[in-house]
């Protein structure tokens, strides 16, 4: 499996166990969206950074700023896919529509409230996030060389 998969996919993990936390400790209606979007920004934003900055050079730098800005872009990311799939549910069903009744926000609302709401979202969640994404790298990093030498050993 190539390692920017691997690397979205230790990402999820961490967005999933968030994601379920905020469905199951949240009042109110629609959290439980939160389980399905964070994992996937999560996945989609390691994934990319990884690609971009990583890709095979395995530098501790590299990997600490994919790892930061997975952590800190995939907040925005889960709020531009919650919107996104508001907007779908609602133009297909009628339903998802705010506890006023209204329809769910516009494209350009969608980018500018997900700035808003991420930066709530950092404050309460970004300390857990950044972190274990560079974490995950960095241990990916460990597994990987590891069976690199075994590889050239054989």
């Amino acid at each position: 499996m190539k390692t920017w998969i691997k690397y979205g996919l230790l990402n999820s993990l961490i967005g999933l166990v968030i994601g379920v936390y905020i469905a199951i400790t949240a009042t109110g209606n629609g959290y439980s969206v939160f389980g399905i979007a964070a994992p996937i920004a999560a996945f989609i934003t390691g994934g990319l950074f990884w690609k971009l900055i990583v890709k095979q050079n395995w530098d501790s730098i590299r990997i600490f700023i994919a790892g930061l800005l997975t952590g800190i872009i995939s907040h925005y990311i889960t709020f531009l896919l919650l919107g996104v799939g508001m907007n779908i549910c609602y133009w297909t069903t009628g339903e998802c529509t705010s506890s006023l009744g209204d329809p769910p926000g516009s494209i350009l609302s969608m980018l500018t409230d997900g700035l808003a709401f991420s930066f709530f979202s950092l404050m309460f969640f970004g300390w857990i996030t950044a972190p274990s994404s560079v974490i995950i790298g960095l241990i990916l990093k460990r597994f990987e060389n590891k069976k690199n030498v075994a590889q050239h050993r054989l």
